[in-house]
């Protein structure tokens, strides 16, 4: 989402909102590292990554996170056969913390406690 059209509008519906919490799991700071790595834009992470940091709560990835993020699997499998457990714990972590997940991934199609981005 690095300087699109789509982050752009994300950050304007949820960043600049006043009274939004953002949470960010520990483990997309990973993966948003590695999507750089591979972009070539491996120098941009350091920045990225601490706009992240000031601009949401980054929480780890807990035992009850990890708990609920195996029954999850299965079932966000249910719907794409390409969900990841990555996919799982974002959205474990997202309904234990009473937060609503933004996303487009196809897995979560479905979820109540999704909504497309």
């Amino acid at each position: 989402m690095h300087a699109t059209p789509l982050g752009e509008r994300l950050a304007e519906r949820y960043l600049a909102v006043l009274g939004v919490h953002v949470l960010t799991i520990d483990y997309t700071l990973a993966e948003i590292a590695a999507k750089l790595f591979r972009l070539g834009l491996s120098n941009e992470a350091p920045r990225a990554l601490g706009e992240i940091e000031s601009a949401s709560n980054v929480i780890p990835i807990t035992t009850e996170v990890a708990g609920l993020a195996a029954a999850l699997r299965w079932e966000l499998r249910r719907t794409d056969s390409n969900a990841s457990l990555a996919d799982a714990v974002v959205l474990a972590a997202a309904r234990l913390n009473g937060a609503i997940l933004i996303s487009g991934d196809s897995c979560y199609g479905g979820q109540p406690d999704v909504r497309a981005s």
